[in-house]
């Protein structure tokens, strides 16, 4: 039996490599299955992170692009609202100047006007006292009287009428400036809110 024993004992280590290269083998190919789907399984999740990253890397892009383009345009549109504000500023400044030059120019004709009316009734006045002062008797006096009265009245309504019309006029061309702006306002604020 010692001999069986030696050739069971010499046969088994050679029995033995062979089993464990084919169990070596089989393990080999389990790890590299292993490590071939991990590999995937990392490249799929590269890509997948990789393609995630890029649409959100476009979406903050284009959203960063039409922020930049709505910030351009509300500055250009301050910009021209505050270029409107500061033209309408500039055209009530005017309005107020004209109007001013307008005041100015229609208180000197006020003025002229009350002059040559002090002056008429001045000289009419003078002129009555003369005829009353060559009057001969008290009829003829009550007579000149009368006249004087009546030409004195009627020169009376028609100077207010004049001078009523001229400070309408003068109030009419003072406000035509104003009014005139306002209107402009009117139609912008209209313009701009509309119904």
């Amino acid at each position: 039996m010692t001999a069986v024993k030696k050739t069971a004992a010499k046969a088994a280590p050679k029995a033995a490599p062979k089993a464990v290269a084919a169990k070596t083998a089989a393990a080999t190919k389990q790890v590299e299955a292993a490590v071939a789907a991990g590999k995937e399984s990392v490249e799929t999740a590269v890509k997948a992170g990789t393609e995630v990253a890029t649409k959100n890397y476009e979406k903050v892009v284009s959203m960063t692009k039409d922020q930049v383009e709505a910030a351009v345009q509300a500055g250009s549109d301050a910009f021209k609202n505050y270029e409107e504000f500061a033209a309408f500023g500039q055209a009530n400044v005017d309005a107020v100047v004209q109007s001013g030059s307008v005041l100015v120019k229609g208180l000197q004709d006020l003025n002229k006007t009350w002059f040559d009316l002090a002056q008429a009734s001045m000289e009419m006045n003078v002129s009555g006292a003369k005829a009353l002062f060559a009057c001969k008797d008290a009829g003829e006096a009550l007579k000149v009287q009368t006249e004087v009265a009546q030409k004195g009245y009627e020169r009376m309504m028609a100077d207010s009428r004049k001078v009523s019309d001229l400070s309408v006029k003068l109030a009419t061309d003072v406000t035509a400036p104003f009014v005139g702006q306002f209107n402009k306002a009117v139609a912008t604020m209209t313009k701009a809110f509309p119904a």
